[in-house]
């Protein structure tokens, strides 16, 4: 049988604490080679370097920095380094939650997707802001050990997320709500030439709903949840007859 091939990357940087235990966590599976952002991408969700170059720098063995966005690294890491489809792609341990439209916004999770749409198996993992890689690490570990026994349809990933104790076990969950508190501050530069800063110093407040991944981390449960690409809506397409009042004729 074939040795299983694994890529990993992260939004939070090569050299981020959190790749190198998910690089621990995934090694007994297989040969595991890594592309991550040579610094800090966070927040950029699927982005893609369609307009500028990429430069690739081999770091040590089956280990390169790229200076692209976590979607970059995924693609250059298949096409380039790996030049093949690995088995799986897996993403984090990302620095924070990603729980309820976080996803939306994460490079963890995107890049995630990213390795999906190329065919691959993939996870997007994630910790308390204050939790402990010691905790995360073996249910990481757990988590590799059974996954491939529960298949997803076609374009689905795992998003998992890890309470800040340790963990009480697993929990199947569906994605919460948030409200984030953004705000845009205005500041200026030495020249008195105005700039903004996009932040938020208060941090989101979930809703906790019942079943949800904010519920279960709260709870002190590790959340995994299937999410998918196809962001199509069932229950509206199901309304033909009221579509066809509303924009027909």
């Amino acid at each position: 049988m074939t040795e299983r091939l694994i890529l990993l990357t992260n939004d939070d940087g090569l050299w981020a604490p959190g790749l190198a235990a998910l690089a621990r966590a995934a090694a007994p599976f297989g040969r595991v080679v890594t592309v991550a952002p040579d610094r800090n991408r966070s927040a950029v969700s699927s982005a893609m370097s369609l307009h500028n170059i990429l430069r690739l720098s081999e770091i040590g063995p089956d280990r390169f920095a790229c200076d692209g966005t976590p979607v970059d690294c995924v693609l250059v890491g298949i096409c380039e380094v790996l030049q093949r489809k690995p088995d799986w792609v897996l993403s984090g341990i990302n620095h924070g939650f990603n729980l309820g439209e976080d996803v939306f916004y994460s490079g963890t999770v995107g890049a995630a997707f990213e390795g999906r749409i190329q065919g691959a198996r993939a996870a997007a993992f994630s910790n308390h802001p204050a939790g402990s890689l010691e905790f995360a690490e073996p249910w990481i570990t757990r988590f590799l050990e059974r996954w491939e026994a529960m298949d997803l349809p076609a374009n689905r990933i795992w998003n998992v997320n890890f309470p800040q104790g340790e963990p009480l076990g697993f929990r199947l969950t569906g994605q919460d709500t948030r409200a984030y508190h953004d705000l845009v501050e205005r500041r200026s530069d030495p020249r008195n030439t105005p700039y903004f800063w996009i932040g938020g110093d208060a941090g989101p407040t979930y809703a906790k709903a019942p079943g949800s991944d904010a519920e279960a981390v709260f709870e002190g449960f590790a959340s995994v949840t299937p999410l998918r690409l196809d962001l199509g809506c069932p229950e509206t397409l199901a309304r033909q007859a009221d579509f066809d009042a509303a924009f027909g004729g």
